[in-house]
């Protein structure tokens, strides 16, 4: 029932359009009530021998044609309330995930796949429009047309009463059997299909390398386990209840197998009327649609119920905390001191301290998994940091609010994501407010309006889904074309030059260098000829500082530096060795 309250709390801003929904659908019972007791009084004229004209059928059957017509508008009008209040909440609650979502450590959200959120989203959101837009109005109609009609027949008999309901607790007996452990289903229910959705975006991301493995669906374990759990599952539970629910949908809706023979007894002893006995026939007729409509909205309650449950979980996830109070920045130099962090339970830093002084280049370095992108990830409040602070100036970032700090970084990650929009709108991220001319401008400055006027549409090319219609260094100066764009006193280049071939990795530079003019720059970087000119160079070694200088001096102190100077220059000179190999061929 909590879950229930929970899905309705967001129909409170919409409460005037929801009540206006109840009232409408409220009278559109009542009209569908009338035209009974209109065909009653036909029949009681009939039966009374009075005089029946023409003229007093053709008013009782305009009466009747009117409260149908007007129960049908009435019905319609509720609905289309209902409709409107509903969509508007939707928005609301994807709108109240997506905040959310921006809220929560990056941690939080990796623990879900992007099956399992795109579920939540779209699937489970969009089943609470079955509540909010049909239940509303439907279950009010199917509950009070029922009870008028039971109220109706009690005034007449409370005999036939007792027979129009004789058969609804026996099909409820076979409805109760078709629910048991009906809560435990639905939760593995929704299990397996959120493993099969997880699984087919995973089979689906992965496409190339299960082509290029030669993994079909059959040997794709991973993905036909997940399908055939859900078919399984699925079969297993509709076996077991449709049995029941045959049972069910036979016998409730047959009101006349004790009303008919029952109400023909009493009125062959002279207890029951025959007008009487006919109207009861008529009422029971339309008690049984509306009750069954009723069940499968209590089932539907437990189905949403469930997946309300999941879109709370997410709402009530561990999120960043925010300050609402505006801070003013002295400076933008960018000092960690003594930090530590671990995912879960696994250590990544241990007390990492250093200074990035406004106007330099700070460079981080160190074997993959020493915990330098992690660093990055802290300063942009990805996560927060288990004990020490960041500050920019003499300000702990999480005492700046969230669109203070984000207007103060620039972050370029080596996993760059482009939308499904044309290369002109992802470079206009860094600004919505920015104009053509300004997107020209930083494209020129990132080293990628050449490229861009090569493609078929310029900048209005779309960038393809994920941004798959370019290359990993291309998309990389599109992402730094966005920060320059954006204007950021502080910039994060996270391996921003990862993708990048030896024949670009000039251009890429040149874009870098122009980026960061008067700036605070942190580059993550594993090619270490990319940074051997920074200001400072912080050597991460199984999350702690190893050393810190500039280039000449961690040649000269650090062991660690050299070797993988070492190796960094062996690698580029085997690769043009190579190559020259190739041109000679």
């Amino acid at each position: 029932m909590e879950n229930l309250k929970r899905v309705f709390s967001y129909a409170k801003e919409h409460k005037t359009k929801i009540t206006k929904s109840v009232i409408f659908a409220t009278i559109s019972v009542v009209m569908g009530i009338i035209p009974y007791i209109l065909v009653h009084r036909i029949v009681l004229k009939f039966m009374e021998s009075a005089s029946v004209t023409i003229s007093y059928i053709g008013i009782i059957s305009l009466g009747i044609v009117i409260c149908l017509s007007a129960k049908g508008l009435l019905f319609a009008k509720a609905t289309t309330y209902s409709h409107e209040s509903a969509y508007d909440i939707l928005m609301g609650m994807r709108n109240k995930l997506a905040e959310k979502m921006i809220k929560m450590p990056m941690g939080e959200i990796h623990k879900n796949t992007t099956g399992k959120f795109k579920n939540i989203f779209v699937d489970d959101i969009e089943s609470m429009e079955i509540i909010l837009a049909h239940m509303i109005p439907e279950i009010i109609s199917n509950l009070l047309a029922p009870s008028l009609i039971i109220v109706y027949i009690l005034i007449l008999d409370w005999r036939m009463a007792i027979l129009s309901l004789a058969t609804i607790p026996i099909g409820y007996f076979f409805y109760a059997l078709m629910m048991k452990d009906h809560k435990i289903k639905v939760k593995k229910f929704f299990n397996a299909t959120d493993e099969m959705n997880g699984t087919i975006v995973e089979y689906i991301n992965g496409m190339e390398v299960i082509k290029t493995f030669n993994q079909t669906t059959s040997s794709f374990a991973k993905y036909t386990n997940s399908v055939n759990n859900y078919k399984d599952f699925a079969l297993e539970w509709y076996k077991y209840s449709w049995p029941y629910m045959t049972a069910y949908a036979v016998i409730l809706p047959c009101t006349l197998a004790f009303v008919l023979p029952f109400g023909a007894l009493f009125y062959f002893r002279g207890t029951l009327s025959l007008s009487t006995y006919f109207l009861c026939i008529l009422l029971s007729l339309g008690l049984t649609t509306p009750i069954i409509k009723l069940s499968e909205h209590v089932d539907n309650l437990g189905i949403i119920s469930e997946k309300e449950k999941k879109i709370n979980k997410i709402l009530q996830s561990k999120e960043l905390k925010e300050t609402s109070e505006e801070t003013t920045l002295e400076n933008y130099d960018l000092t960690l001191k003594n930090v530590s962090f671990a995912y879960d339970t696994k250590d990544v830093l241990s007390n990492i301290s250093f200074t990035a002084k406004e106007n330099t280049i700070t460079a981080l370095v160190g074997r993959s998994g020493s915990g330098k992108s992690t660093i990055a990830k802290l300063i942009t409040r990805f996560w927060d940091v288990d004990s020490g602070e960041i500050m920019i100036g003499s300000v702990n970032i999480k005492d700046l609010t969230f669109e203070k700090l984000m207007n103060s970084i620039s972050y370029v990650s080596q996993d760059v994501y482009l939308f499904n929009m044309s290369i002109k709108e992802n470079i206009r991220i860094g600004n919505p407010n920015a104009s053509d001319e300004d997107v020209i401008r930083v494209s020129k400055l990132a080293q990628c309006h050449d490229f861009i006027m090569d493609t078929e549409k310029g900048y209005d090319t779309n960038a393809g889904d994920a941004g798959n219609k370019l290359s990993g260094g291309q998309k990389q100066r599109i992402s730094i074309a966005r920060a320059l764009l954006k204007d950021a006193p502080i910039v994060i280049l996270d391996e921003a030059t990862a993708f990048t071939d030896p024949e670009n990795e000039d251009k890429l530079q040149e874009s870098i260098n122009n980026l960061v003019s008067n700036k605070t720059l942190i580059m993550v970087a594993h090619r270490l000829s990319t940074i051997i000119n920074a200001d400072n160079i912080i050597l991460v070694d199984k999350g702690r500082i190893s050393a810190q200088g500039t280039h000449n001096e961690l040649l000269s102190n650090s062991e660690i530096y050299s070797n993988m100077w070492k190796a960094h220059i062996g690698a580029v000179e085997w690769n043009m060795s190579v190559k020259g190999e190739n041109v000679s061929c």
